[in-house]
């Protein structure tokens, strides 16, 4: 199987859908019998199967790792968030009028200052990120969400783990930083990651680890990364994800992917960076961020 991120693995960041040659590629190694895992910080329910360009996952890795579905969404493995880690995070970021959702399995749910959110969401344009006002704060009544999500400043941090370390929440920076020093963070259970979901997975479908392959490009890819038995990381990728990786492959926009697979699958070329310099990924959040 193959295990893919989402934004700048299979998609570049900004744009509709892959690129025609990624949806081919992938299409062609499931017709072989290979199987695609969507692998990603998103919820499910935010997953725009539109945004897919007509490729139907196999199984999703969602949540960074804390949910695990198949292709109808039916969940197979999670590692859902305790009500003492909900209201630390809430109780926190009230204090100090911090940005903070919650990933149900309906939606996402903005906590703390929903306009922000709404507003952040709606720059990015085509991204399929969305959130509902959850300012009453009782959907948790229901059921435990899987994920958070917060943009928090530099010292944010460090004054959460004084006071609430002894949680060990997990909180991954993605996405470029915004204007002031400020970071965005994927935030899930101690020891939850892309590489548990991974291993979640294979387990229920009879497969090892060492049978699958994984690729990624930030962060919140470095578990899955270490995990399977071959890790690739995007020319586009960050350094600690380029470190985790077993090796290097082309860009996003330049169909790294694709290359993988026609080598792993079809016997093609290796799959190597192109050593072209394309500038950032993250240009769109970017120049929405400077405009601000």
């Amino acid at each position: 199987l193959l295990a893919s991120d989402f934004d700048n693995t299979l998609v570049p960041f900004g744009e509709p859908c892959p690129r025609p040659a990624v949806v081919k590629a992938v299409k062609k190694m499931q017709a072989a019998g290979g199987k695609f895992v969507l692998s990603t910080g998103r919820g499910y329910c935010v997953i725009n199967k539109q945004q897919l360009g007509g490729i139907r996952f196999d199984y999703a890795i969602t949540n960074n790792g804390a949910c695990v579905v198949d292709r109808d969404g039916a969940i197979i493995a999670e590692h859902p968030m305790t009500n003492e880690e909900m209201y630390a995070l809430v109780d926190f970021c009230e204090d100090y009028n911090y940005p903070l959702q919650f990933n149900f399995r309906d939606g996402y749910y903005a906590y703390c200052e929903y306009e922000s959110l709404r507003d952040f969401y709606a720059q990015l344009s085509g991204s399929g990120l969305t959130c509902k006002d959850g300012e009453d704060q009782d959907r948790h009544l229901i059921d435990m969400p899987h994920a958070a999500f917060a943009c928090l400043p530099d010292e944010a941090l460090e004054a959460f783990n004084r006071k609430y370390g002894h949680l060990n929440l997990r909180f991954m920076m993605v996405g470029a930083v915004r204007e002031g020093s400020w970071h965005c963070y994927d935030i899930v259970r101690e020891g939850i990651d892309k590489g548990v979901g991974l291993a979640d997975l294979c387990e229920t479908v009879g497969l090892t680890l060492a049978d699958a392959v994984s690729a990624g490009d930030s962060a919140n890819d470095v578990g899955m990364l270490k995990a399977a038995g071959l890790g690739c990381c995007m020319a586009n990728g960050s350094d600690d994800a380029k470190e985790a990786a077993d090796r290097i492959i082309g860009d996003v926009r330049e169909d790294g992917l694709a290359a993988l697979i026609e080598e792993l699958w079809f016997n093609g070329p290796r799959a190597e960076p192109s050593g072209h310099e394309l500038g950032s990924p993250w240009g769109q959040m970017e120049a929405a961020e400077e405009k601000q």
